[in-house]
């Protein structure tokens, strides 16, 4: 595990983090609070997110809802407004993944990765975006490798994250005027629960072959990037797809 190194270099500032209850999520926004942030981790399930809050006392505060739900978006922003009085950062990473072949996708599976993955990464950065003019704040997306290959059984998940590659693109161009940066951070093979779907023989051999590094990430090892992103070391930074992958597919 990457054992972290803390400087404040987030001290005063506050974040969104929805999909914080595990995996990457939580690492980032544990990565965030020992930076100094204020952080609301944002997700479905509140036993995971009420454990987090409680263990940071008042630095780390949580919200139970569905960033896919109408409404939920504004409503996420508006609470960290009352509770924290600013947003710097908005991490976009809830995610769904359905990793099966084209002929084994149900209409509901695209449907939930399309709203999870696209959809609600757009209706919380335009909620979130006034709040983050004030601040000169910015939004990280987190994407995958998995949009830059050409894997057989993710199609549908590719696609999604593709998506969010460009939009992070259009957007840092859109808001950029307005003093917001945009950025994507893209992990690869990272020990979380989604990756728990792929076989251990495939993992070890995309491991071992395709990844520079020879190991599997850590959630903490994609935190990092995020924290640096949304730092002030990164901003000059904005309209990037960053890789956190150990160097997946460099060949």
């Amino acid at each position: 595990m990457t054992t972290l190194q803390t400087s404040s270099r987030l001290a005063g500032k506050v974040a969104i983090v929805t999909g914080g209850g595990t995996g990457i999520g939580r690492a980032t926004a544990e990565a965030f609070a020992a930076e100094g942030a204020s952080v609301l981790v944002v997700g479905r399930r509140e036993a995971p997110i009420k454990a987090l809050a409680a263990k940071h006392d008042g630095v780390v505060k949580f919200l139970q809802a569905d960033v896919t739900q109408s409404g939920i978006p504004k409503a996420i922003v508006e609470h960290t407004i009352e509770a924290f009085g600013r947003l710097d950062t908005l991490v976009n990473n809830a995610g769904v993944a359905f990793l099966k072949p084209l002929g084994m996708l149900a209409d509901d599976e695209i449907d939930q990765m399309l709203t999870t993955n696209v959809r609600a990464p757009l209706a919380m950065s335009r909620e979130a975006a006034p709040a983050l003019e004030k601040s000169n704040g910015s939004i990280i997306n987190v994407s995958s490798v998995a949009a830059q290959t050409a894997v057989p059984g993710m199609s549908a998940y590719a696609a999604t994250k593709s998506g969010v590659d460009r939009l992070s693109k259009i957007l840092a161009a859109e808001l950029g005027p307005s003093g917001i940066r945009v950025n994507t951070v893209a992990p690869g093979l990272t020990q979380t629960d989604m990756l728990s779907v792929m076989p251990e023989e495939a993992r070890i051999q995309m491991v071992n072959e395709g990844t520079a590094l020879r190991r599997l990430g850590e959630p903490e090892d994609v935190a990092q990037s995020i924290v640096w992103l949304a730092s002030d070391h990164a901003g000059w930074v904005t309209g990037q797809v960053i890789q956190a992958s150990g160097g997946l597919l460099l060949s």
